[in-house]
């Protein structure tokens, strides 16, 4: 049975990065994972690896090259992101990666400019490791670990979307308990729903609109401030106050 397509997107455009279905794109830029300024965070990644014995996904060297002006942060790695093309990349073939490139694409938030990461580099619910771990605990014990990304990072970036409920939850925890990194404190940081598919396609219960809507409409607004455009007025919603 052959592997699934769930990133059709990437596939049909040539960007995906999957081993199975496009091994020879994958090869390539596995191999030059360590070139350019990604490869000081692919170090890093490495470094965090070695040390914590955790699979961490490394960043896609295809990604922010025009820096990183949008960071994409969800709250942890996905449990398939080392045995699938271990880059945290909107060309992965999984339904998360698939439902955000797509959301991207319509959004206007280009590749060239956006960089996808996590609030904790690791995968919390690993089942292997005991004591299981929770999100709370976990955000505040990898803020080292996130700061010194934001260091290899450079310039910090000017938007900030988190990427579901968890991740709010994680940021909320961080900056209550622990303080968000320096390089946090100036960016305009957005919510959006998750891209699961169990969330992406749910109606949200305040506004009655598709979660899939409402995450272009927020990658939109970051993508026109990270170019320096003016916010459209806003449109009333046409709903009844009752």
């Amino acid at each position: 049975m052959g592997t699934v397509v769930w990133n059709r997107l990437a596939q049909r455009r040539g960007e995906l990065l999957s081993r199975e279905l496009d091994p020879d794109r994958h090869a390539y830029w596995w191999a030059r994972r360590h070139d350019g300024w990604h490869g000081r965070l692919n170090r890093w990644v490495d470094r965090l690896r070695d040390t914590t014995m955790e699979n961490v996904p490394y960043v896609d060297p295809t990604a922010a090259s025009s820096g990183a002006r949008v960071l994409l942060l969800l709250h942890e790695p996905a449990a398939d992101a080392e045995d699938g093309c271990g880059f945290v990349s909107r060309y992965a073939n999984d339904a998360v990666s698939a439902n955000l490139y797509r959301a991207a694409d319509r959004a206007g938030l280009e590749h060239e400019v956006t960089l996808h990461w996590h609030l904790v580099p690791w995968w919390i619910a690993n089942p292997n490791h005991d004591p299981p771990r929770r999100l709370p605990t976990e955000v505040v014990r990898a803020k080292p670990r996130l700061g010194e990304f934001l260091d290899l990072l450079g310039a910090p970036p000017a938007e900030v979307v988190l990427l579901g409920a968890p991740a709010a939850k994680a940021w909320d925890v961080l900056a209550r308990r622990a303080g968000l990194p320096w390089q946090l404190g100036t960016p305009t940081v957005s919510r959006a729903p998750h891209p699961n598919p169990l969330v992406h396609d749910r109606l949200d219960p305040v506004t009655g609109r598709r979660n899939g809507d409402r995450l272009v409409e927020v990658l939109r607004g970051a993508a026109r401030r990270a170019r320096g455009e003016a916010e459209p007025p806003a449109r009333a919603s046409g709903r009844r106050p009752f």
